[in-house]
């Protein structure tokens, strides 16, 4: 199920940045836009602030995390140990685009109540692993 308009505006106080790129016959919002502060990630000491502009699509998000395409800063530019290369080609864009590497989240999420599993915890979840950097879960080298 896509997300709720009342959803999306809880997210959006916490995310000002936040747009939605799509909906769903009902008006639900089924894609998302926004940029996220993380760090360039490419050591634990390598934590120079660095914008993250993220795409997904949000329309199953209860049953599970979605693919986080990173639009910005472009491939080459991208540091972070945590996001992994271009190799697949993002629906929203047509173009090949790096995507998160969620480690050990996806458990986490799926051990979360269904009533957690909203746009904002999405969103923080994301904003997590781009302001931190694992290399145990690495996907980048």
């Amino acid at each position: 199920m896509s997300v709720s308009r009342e959803d999306f505006h809880v997210a959006i106080g916490m995310f000002t940045s936040l747009q939605p790129l799509a909906t769903d016959r009902d008006g639900r919002i089924s894609a998302i836009s926004v940029t996220i502060g993380g760090i360039e990630g490419s050591s634990p000491r390598a934590t120079n602030p660095v914008s993250y502009k993220v795409l997904a699509s949000v329309q199953n998000l209860e049953a599970q995390l979605p693919t986080i395409w990173i639009a910005s800063p472009d491939d080459n530019s991208i540091r972070h140990v945590n996001v992994f290369r271009a190799t697949q080609v993002c629906p929203f864009t047509g173009t090949r685009l790096p995507t998160l590497c969620w480690g050990t989240t996806p458990g986490a999420w799926r051990g979360t109540s269904t009533a957690n599993r909203k746009l904002a915890n999405l969103l923080e979840s994301v904003r997590q692993v781009l302001a931190q950097s694992n290399p145990n879960s690495a996907a980048r080298s």
